[in-house]
């Protein structure tokens, strides 16, 4: 039953309550007949009147109510539209708001996960392309070999591209460990520990040793103060660092130099990683940090990219504290900056 009923009915009960009430006390007072009819009617009149009145005063509920009846059988089927009106007491105009306010978080919880589902299967997409690539290669690779498409005297090389092609998967899967569980909101953190700017960057450095050869690279380290040294947890360090490095061989070509700086003083750590390669244009700048993001440039270059590299260093930036930020120009080069704050306990040395 509507809540209209209940009132109409709460009303003609009272109303009838009235009239016996009436009679009642009429018959107690030994009142004339007309008089009688005339207080009657005067009573039906005014418990009507009564009615309009109050219903007049309960129509802005009543209509308040519909548009909350209306607005919620929208947001069921994902149609949030306009936001409700409500007139009335206080009382339903801050339910109506109320009502309103879980609107408006529900539309962005929806639009959030259409977001996260879209970044998923494109996500996968893209994982999957990655994987097959080089399992694909190797398998061409193998077949070769077996059928002696591949001589013997190839035989080293094509192992090469095997060994270089599991490399890039392994590289994949461990991107992929590392961005997983360091997006974990109760992901222990490492413990920190005294860290000697100079020895971080000959620690990355190794890991690029061959490759630095292979490429001809001059690289180009500069610390400042030179014993420069503070307390920070080093196993995400040297990830942002790697990670920083790959990007800018990747990026850029053989035979150009790649520029590192470190400076600390008593409050902000600056590490900062040059490349005279291809450059970002600045309209890419809001999404390089994004996963599987690539700069279509490093898709034709030797050594590929997931877009991986630069989510997992600015994520664990974030998790120290700090931002890595960019500025680069077309052609010309990139720079890629950590900024990190430096606590109390830090020193320089």
């Amino acid at each position: 039953m509507k809540l209209k009923s209940y009132i109409i009915i709460g009303y003609l009960v009272s109303t009838l309550l009235t009239i016996l009430a009436v009679f009642w006390a009429i018959q107690r007072m030994l009142i004339d007949k007309r008089e009688v009819y005339f207080l009657v009617g005067i009573t039906l009149i005014a418990s009507f009147i009564g009615a309009m009145i109050s219903l007049f005063l309960l129509s802005p509920i009543f209509s308040s109510l519909q548009a909350l009846k209306l607005k919620a059988k929208k947001i069921a089927n994902k149609d949030f539209g306009e936001p409700v009106t409500s007139k009335g007491p206080i009382e339903f105009q801050e339910l109506g708001e109320a009502f309103n306010d879980m609107s408006t978080n529900l539309q962005q919880s929806f639009s959030s996960l259409a977001e996260s589902e879209k970044e998923k299967r494109l996500m996968i997409a893209q994982l999957s392309h990655d994987i097959k690539t080089p399992i694909t290669s190797i398998q061409a690779t193998v077949e070769g070999i077996l059928d002696g498409v591949i001589t013997p005297e190839e035989h080293t090389h094509y192992l090469t591209t095997i060994n270089r092609q599991t490399e890039r998967l392994n590289k994949l899967v461990e991107e992929l460990d590392v961005l997983t569980l360091n997006t974990q909101e109760k992901a222990p953190d490492s413990p920190s520990e005294v860290i000697f700017l100079d020895q971080l960057f000959i620690h990355a450095m190794n890991e690029f040793h061959l490759l630095i050869d292979q490429e001809n690279r001059d690289i180009n380290i500069q610390v400042t103060p030179e014993s420069a040294k503070f307390t920070s947890q080093y196993d995400k360090l040297l990830r942002i660092l790697v990670n920083l490095l790959n990007n800018a061989f990747k990026y850029s070509e053989p035979g150009t130099p790649v520029d590192v700086k470190g400076h600390l003083t008593d409050q902000t750590l600056t590490i900062s990683v040059t490349d005279k390669g291809t450059g970002i244009d600045e309209k890419e700048f809001e999404h390089i940090f994004k996963k599987l993001y690539r700069i279509e440039g490093s898709r034709n270059m030797k050594t590929g990219g997931h877009g991986l590299g630069l989510a997992i260093a600015q994520e664990l930036s974030h998790q120290l504290g700090g931002e890595i930020t960019v500025q680069s120009q077309k052609n010309v080069g990139s720079t890629f900056t950590l900024s990190l704050p430096i606590h109390h306990e830090n020193s320089i040395n």
